[in-house]
């Protein structure tokens, strides 16, 4: 379970404020390559068609994705370069894997982690304390919960 990967992204778009999960899709992976490669022939067509690009347009969008993925190494680099690609259309606000989503100081992580424990009834001294591995069955349940009623924009 720890080595699966993630990816969330939200519609950035005027419209999207009229959904209740804010146009919000989570993707499980089981490698940073499934990742990327969802990135360059699915999450890349779903933005040309909110931007309604053409297909030259889609075509030369998605060679600048593949380009960014080939030159950026850190994932967080990666992501605000694809987000200011991306800007009012959608958004992605985690990528990465899931001990990583249990543990690390990021905005969207340490708001998951504290609908967690508010959900779950514990860590009120730290309400963005790390998730232990054997509570991340539960700590993966509350994640569509979350998308609907936390605050992670």
């Amino acid at each position: 379970m720890e080595n699966q990967w993630a990816l969330c992204h939200v519609d950035s778009s005027f419209e999207a404020s009229l959904l209740g999960n804010q146009g919000t899709e989570w993707h499980w992976f089981h490698s940073r390559d499934d990742v990327i490669e969802y990135l360059l022939n699915d999450y890349i067509y779903l933005l040309a068609e909110v931007g309604e690009l053409d297909e030259e347009q889609a075509e030369n969008a998605r060679y600048r994705f593949e380009l960014l993925t080939e030159q950026t190494n850190q994932d967080q680099l990666l992501v605000e370069q694809l987000n200011d690609l991306t800007e009012s259309l959608r958004r992605i606000v985690w990528f990465g894997t899931l001990s990583q989503l249990a543990e690390l100081d990021d905005d969207f992580a340490n708001a998951l982690r504290g609908y967690f424990w508010d959900s779950y009834g514990e860590n009120e001294d730290d309400p963005h304390a790390d998730v232990p591995e054997e509570l991340w069955p539960e700590f993966v349940d509350v994640i569509d919960e979350f998308l609907v009623e936390g605050d992670y924009q």
